[in-house]
């Protein structure tokens, strides 16, 4: 890792904004707004929390510019005066640390209008190769007096931005939302004035930048956020096509273009949403031959590839996202060298997903104090304690980091021979590789807090008694389901943490269990050549898991020939085979040399059953209630500051 970051924290300047480094926050929903779409203080606590680490510039995620195309009660607002305040009182905030601030406008393509949500678009089409689809039939198809109306939205908007102190604005045209749905061809197929060719169809987004300049005057920078290209399906915009726009936005008053991009299918998760470092970053660099104006690049970016980036002239800012929600001082560390101090983001999109699947607040799996910073802040406790922390997997481990670095004497008993619980498996499947980052950092800061760590040894509770000590966490880990069938006892059948740690297979291979486990189980598996068939009980595989990183591991099953059978029942493990019952109530027989359970877990209370009457105790993670890495993490971070 690179250790000087020259061009990272040299001045650059975006219009007549001057930031002091060229690292910037890009925008990215969190819903932690007050009903109506006004600045909240937990917004203020997080955005500052990001500014006092480092970063140069922030944009405010996706703002509606009017009232009526605010689609959500929690989604920000500009869209008249009452709004101001709010964002006054945020931007001052985030300029006591000389970090600058604009405010990204977005229309989503969704109104509101009597009560009810429908959407808008350049066309009267469905395309259902866009991710936000239709819903309820084709969208209404805007006329030219109502583009005219909106391009007013956005102007004004802006004048309340500027009015507000804030330091510029974005106007979203990237992704699949409205203005971006005028520049594809996919979704866009007028025929007059802003339909057919490039100009025409780019012309929503010229004269929305032209009115906004005329609107905050020529002092105020104003800026796009562009796809550089759309990924997974044909007809869509091309990076040939966005170049010929660089010229028109220059010439109305863009002072840097913002480069990002929108995929569909199984391209999505690649972008905007990446998982390969850099992966947008040619479209990029292309845009940056031709412009006159500061680049801003995106895409899963780090210091390092930033800097490369900016040394080649690849670029002029790095947009850098998902790890400034994983370490808000990640600038900061990064600037003096506290490169092992750094939380790594693990790419698992919980940030994102949550928004979409829960409807929820933003939240980070490896980072409980993400949209929780004032209340997750870590103070001395009122009285040193001995606390016994058993388990050393995520829950154990968060617990016993923030217990000791609030002054209690901590020791952790783990009974495998490594850290990490269930980490060292998950980090196995495709595409979860950076989970071993986690379990190195999480190590490494039990020992710079000074937790004592004890391997290989198994907790009980006559040890306990022992030890005596003021308080026991036990994070021991759930206890694998074992289904209740004839031949679950045969010598073939495997648990699924056993094959992913290594466990021989044969080669025709029946899972049962078709959640997030299993299936990927199978994916890991079907990357090495083995015949694979998954049984679910459920209609639906993977039904556990999230959209888009469900979306990409179907695409690896398909890919690799995984079957899969839902509405299934497995009856009854054979020598050779698997019995099951489908949902019609047929049964047949699946050739079988290795059966793999991965029907997922149970709590593990027997520890904490034995000893609750006793003593303080807590009984945390998947100990208590089997979830994910998110939930194990918070529940460690949150008993670790009420010990």
């Amino acid at each position: 890792m690179a250790t000087d970051f020259k061009y990272l924290f040299s001045p650059g300047r975006i219009g007549s904004m001057e930031v002091k480094n060229r690292i910037v926050m890009p925008p990215m929903g969190t819903r932690y707004h007050d009903p109506g779409g006004y600045v909240s203080q937990r917004f203020i606590d997080y955005l500052e929390t990001r500014a006092k680490g480092g970063v140069g510039l922030i944009i405010i995620e996706v703002t509606a510019p009017s009232v009526k195309c605010n689609v959500s009660n929690f989604q920000l607002t500009l869209g008249d005066d009452s709004y101001i305040p709010g964002l006054k009182k945020l931007a001052d905030i985030i300029h006591k640390y000389g970090t600058k601030i604009a405010i990204q406008l977005q229309h989503s393509g969704w109104e509101v209008k009597d009560g009810k949500t429908f959407q808008v678009n350049p066309s009267a089409v469905v395309a259902p190769a866009r991710v936000v689809g239709v819903m309820g039939g084709p969208p209404h198809e805007l006329t030219i007096d109502e583009i005219r109306e909106r391009v007013q939205w956005f102007a004004g908007a802006a004048g309340r931005a500027r009015e507000a102190g804030l330091d510029g604005v974005e106007i979203h045209a990237a992704h699949q939302y409205l203005i971006a749905s005028f520049l594809s061809p996919v979704t866009n197929q007028r025929e007059d004035a802003y339909g057919g060719s490039v100009e025409n169809r780019f012309r929503f987004l010229t004269e929305t930048i032209e009115a906004t300049r005329n609107f905050v005057g020529k002092d105020f920078p104003v800026w796009p956020r562009l796809n550089g290209q759309e990924f997974g399906f044909d007809g869509g915009l091309t990076i040939e096509e966005t170049k010929q726009m660089v010229p028109a936005l220059e010439a109305v008053g863009s002072d840097a273009i913002h480069v990002s991009g929108y995929g569909a299918y199984s391209s999505a998760i690649r972008a905007p949403i990446c998982d390969i470092p850099g992966y947008l970053v040619l479209t990029a660099a292309e845009i940056k031959k031709i412009s006159r104006v500061p680049v801003i690049a995106v895409g899963r970016l780090d210091m390092d590839l930033g800097e490369s980036l900016l040394k080649e002239e690849k670029a002029d800012f790095i947009a850098i996202g998902r790890r400034l929600i994983a370490d808000p001082e990640y600038p900061n560390k990064a600037a003096t060298g506290r490169f092992a101090d750094i939380i790594p983001c693990i790419n698992c999109m919980e940030c994102i997903e949550r928004l979409v699947t829960e409807g929820r607040g933003m939240a980070c799996a490896v980072n409980a104090a993400t949209g929780r910073e004032r209340e997750f802040q870590i103070h001395p406790a009122d009285k040193a304690k001995s606390i016994m922390v058993v388990g050393g997997g995520p829950a154990g481990m968060q617990a016993a980091i923030i217990a000791a670095r609030r002054g209690h004497q901590v020791v952790l008993y783990e009974e495998a021979s490594e850290l990490g619980g269930q980490l060292t498996v998950a980090k196995l499947p495709p595409h979860k590789e950076e989970i071993a980052n986690l379990i190195d950092f999480m190590t490494r800061q039990l020992n710079e807090a000074g937790v004592k760590t004890r391997l290989n040894v198994k907790v009980t509770p006559e040890m306990i008694s022992k030890e005596k000590p003021d308080a026991v966490v036990i994070a021991a880990g759930g206890t694998p389901i074992i289904p209740d069938m004839p031949g679950v006892n045969l010598p073939h059948v495997l648990m699924a943490q056993g094959v992913l740690s290594g466990e021989p297979v044969g080669q025709e291979i029946v899972i049962i269990g078709g959640g997030m486990v299993g299936c990927e189980t199978a994916h890991f598996l079907s990357e090495k050549k083995f015949r694979i068939t998954v049984i679910e009980m459920l209609k639906r595989i993977a039904a556990d898991m999230s959209p888009m990183v469900r979306k990409r591991l179907m695409d690896g099953l398909k890919e690799n020939h995984v079957k899969t059978m839902v509405n299934t029942t497995c009856v009854e493990i054979l020598p050779k085979a698997v019995r099951v019952r489908t949902g019609g109530g047929e049964e047949q027989e699946i050739q079988a040399d290795t059966v793999i359970l991965a029907v997922g877990y149970g709590p593990n209370d027997t520890l904490y059953d034995a000893i609750k009457d006793r003593q303080e105790v807590y009984n945390i993670g998947d100990s208590a209630n089997p979830q994910r890495i998110r939930e194990a993490i918070y529940s460690g971070y949150q008993t670790g500051l009420i010990l």
